[in-house]
């Protein structure tokens, strides 16, 4: 009977953490995949991930070099540059489902990630040159 939880001392595919570590990682990535719409913090990422937020950033720093919002906010914006390149939806409506506040903070957010606004980075994408 195979389970989730990995035994204490495997070897995990993330170098530096134990299979139990890992385990809580993906866990935590999980919920944030799952969540990525929803306005989420740090101590329900932690609850999901079964640790502390303590442990979480130490945990989530080693694996990823990133803090869990860090991920967390980068995986919006890669959300955001897809949406982008579809062309499917306006700027605003991005920017609410990814749960930014507004507009605003998702355009700061963003040209701070890739060095243009999400309108530029959409009319380039959509440019065939």
């Amino acid at each position: 009977m195979a389970t989730d939880t990995p035994c204490r001392g495997a070897p995990s595919a993330m170098p530096g953490l134990n299979a139990g570590q890992a385990a809580a990682v993906r866990r935590a990535q999980a919920f944030m995949e799952q969540n990525l719409g929803q306005p989420i913090d740090v101590v329900q990422i932690a609850a999901a991930a079964c640790v502390s937020r303590f442990h979480l950033a130490r945990l989530f720093r080693s694996a990823t070099g990133l803090s869990p919002t860090g991920w967390l906010r980068q995986r919006r914006i890669d959300q955001a540059r897809h949406w982008l390149r579809e062309g499917s939806q306006p700027v605003g409506r991005i920017a609410s489902e990814l749960a930014f506040f507004d507009q605003s903070h998702f355009t700061r957010s963003f040209r701070a990630a890739t060095g243009c606004s999400p309108r530029r980075y959409a009319l380039h994408a959509a440019s065939p040159y």
